[in-house]
C-alpha cells in the first residue's frame, strides 16, 4: 500500500526540489536583466548577474545531490522514482543552460544586428518569464501528494498546459531567428557561430521546462 509522502519522511524530499525550483525560478528575472544588460554594453552588470546566477546554479547543484543522497532506497514513494529524479534532472538543466548561455555571452563582444536583437531579446524574454512557472508546480506538487485534492492536481496540470503551449511559441521564435542569422551574410562566421550557438542553448531552457513538465505529468497521473 502507498502512502503520501509526507507520512513517510520527516522531511519530504519535496522540500528539497521546492526549493531547488525556487533558486531557477529566481533565476528568469536575473537572466533578462544581464542580457539586457550585455546589448546595452554594460559588461560590468552583466557579469555581476551572471555571477549570481553561477551562484545560484552551484547551489542547485548542492540541493540535487542532497536529495539523491539522502533518499532510501526501501521507501516506498507515491511516485516513480526514476520518474521522479528525471523531473529532478530536467529542472536542473534548466538552471544549466540558463548559465551555459550567459557563458556562450561573455567569451567574445557580440555585436548583434538590431533586428536580430530584438527578437533575441523577445526570446530570452519569453523562455525567462515561464521559467517562473516551475516553482509554482513543484510547490502545488508538494501540496498535492499530501492531501491529494483534485483541485490541486487540476491547477498542476494547467501549469503543464501553458508550460507546452509557451514552449511551442519560443520554438517559433527560435526559428525565425536561426533563419536571420542564416540570411544575414555580413556576420562574422565566429559570431555567427557564437550566436547560433546561444539561440539553441536557449531553446533548450524551453526544452528541459518542458520535458520537467512531462515528468510531472506523470507523477500525477491516475
Amino acid at each position: 500500500m502507498r502512502f503520501p509522502i509526507m507520512t513517510l519522511f520527516q522531511a519530504s524530499p519535496f522540500e528539497r526540489v521546492r526549493e531547488h525550483a525556487h533558486n531557477v525560478g529566481q533565476c528568469g528575472p536575473l537572466f533578462l536583466n544581464a542580457v539586457k544588460s550585455y546589448l546595452e554594453g554594460d559588461r560590468n552588470q552583466f557579469e555581476i548577474m551572471k555571477e549570481e546566477i553561477r551562484e545560484a546554479e552551484a547551489a542547485c547543484d548542492r540541493l540535487k545531490q542532497n536529495v539523491r543522497a539522502h533518499l532510501p532506497s526501501s521507501i516506498v514513494m507515491p511516485v516513480e522514482k526514476s520518474t521522479f529524479f528525471s523531473f529532478l534532472k530536467e529542472a536542473d538543466k534548466v538552471i544549466d543552460c540558463i548559465k551555459n548561455s550567459l557563458y556562450w555571452m561573455s567569451y567574445v563582444e557580440l555585436s548583434f544586428p538590431e533586428d536580430i536583437a530584438n527578437d533575441y531579446l523577445l526570446l530570452v524574454r519569453e523562455v525567462s518569464d515561464f521559467v517562473g512557472f516551475l516553482p509554482e508546480m513543484v510547490s502545488l506538487a508538494h501540496t498535492y501528494f499530501g492531501t491529494r485534492y483534485e483541485s490541486d492536481r487540476q491547477a498542476i496540470k494547467n501549469i503543464i498546459k501553458e508550460i507546452r503551449f509557451r514552449e511551442r511559441e519560443s520554438d517559433e521564435l527560435e526559428k525565425t531567428i536561426i533563419v536571420r542569422l542564416c540570411a544575414d551574410e555580413e556576420i562574422p562566421p565566429k559570431s555567427f557561430y557564437l550566436m547560433l550557438r546561444l539561440v539553441e542553448t536557449i531553446g533548450e531552457i524551453a526544452d528541459h521546462l518542458e520535458n520537467a513538465a512531462d515528468m510531472m505529468r506523470a507523477m500525477i497521473a491516475r
